[in-house]
């Protein structure tokens, strides 16, 4: 089984999206979310920043990526958490 460990907090991307990193059997691996999966997330929040937008829903954005980590579903180092993703968490 893959171990999963958040290794620090998210922080505002330069898009306007989250990036924040894991490690994955002990290699680190940066998750970014864009802006619109922040925004579709939790739509009431659109005018907040986006860490606030983050933390709002910070457990839908884990298990996603989460997910897509376990499926392999690593690009080039980062897992990307986009809107189209949001039916899975």
């Amino acid at each position: 089984m893959t171990d999963i460990e958040l290794t620090g907090p998210a922080t505002a991307a330069e898009e306007g999206g989250i990036s924040y990193f894991v490690k994955v059997d002990g290699v680190p691996v940066a998750v970014r979310v864009t802006a619109n999966a922040l925004r579709q997330a939790e739509p009431t929040r659109s005018q907040d920043a986006p860490v606030d937008q983050f933390n709002a829903s910070i457990g839908t954005f884990l298990s996603i990526a989460e997910a897509k980590i376990r499926a392999g579903q690593i690009e080039e180092g980062v897992v990307w958490v986009r809107v189209r993703d949001l039916s899975r968490g």
